[in-house]
């Protein structure tokens, strides 16, 4: 038996063992690691189905379309630490929150990946997660320009700080600082972002 034969007898009997729960997250696990590698269009169901030990019609029976399978690992992140959010928001503020988000990326390199991959995918109207990059873009404007205002009014951020505009550029700097950290994986992504952080910031002269 060659060694790939052999990887793929042991998940066969791991996928034996599990629930129905425990197999919808392999499924979307093996989903995030294929889509993130390949994009949406090129990452077939059959590569998930293989990477889990199931055949299509397995897969299938789980998430009846790719569409419907593609939008489960999205929201899956996104549910991901949502009070430890909250926890780390009140604590630290706007900063933190966006490094806390950034360090459980770095942790989860899948994850990054995915939403990279996906996000330049999604420009497109046509793609699936269109709508929901859109969304996903709005609510992270909106929250953390609410999350600068109310730095700004515990005096962690200087009073004469554009919420609106900073927002944006967290949002901007997270997402090319993940998009570097893909191309060098030597770079340190968490100081690169403590940086740019610090020149953003920084008390205005004068």
């Amino acid at each position: 038996m060659t060694d790939i034969a052999a990887s793929r007898a042991r998940v066969r009997a791991r996928a034996k063992r599990s629930t129905p729960e425990q197999r919808r997250q392999q499924i979307i696990d093996a989903a995030v690691n294929v889509f993130g590698r390949q994009g949406y269009r090129q990452g077939a169901l059959k590569t998930v189905a293989d990477e889990v030990g199931l055949t299509i019609q397995g897969l299938l029976h789980y998430f009846p379309t790719k569409e419907e399978l593609l939008l489960a690992a999205l929201h899956h992140r996104n549910a991901l630490d949502r009070e430890n959010l909250e926890r780390v928001l009140d604590e630290g503020g706007v900063v933190a929150v966006t490094r806390y988000i950034l360090q459980r990326n770095v942790e989860h390199p899948g994850f990054m990946r995915l939403f990279v991959t996906l996000a330049a995918e999604a420009t497109d109207p046509d793609h699936p997660a269109h709508e929901y990059f859109v969304e996903r873009y709005a609510r992270m404007f909106s929250y953390s320009g609410e999350a600068i205002q109310a730095d700004v009014r515990k005096g962690a951020i200087r009073p004469d700080i554009d919420a609106d505009a900073l927002a944006e550029q967290l949002v901007a700097l997270m997402d090319g600082l993940q998009l570097q950290a893909l191309l060098r994986p030597d770079m340190d992504l968490l100081a690169a972002f403590d940086r740019a952080v610090a020149a953003l910031i920084a008390p205005a002269e004068g």
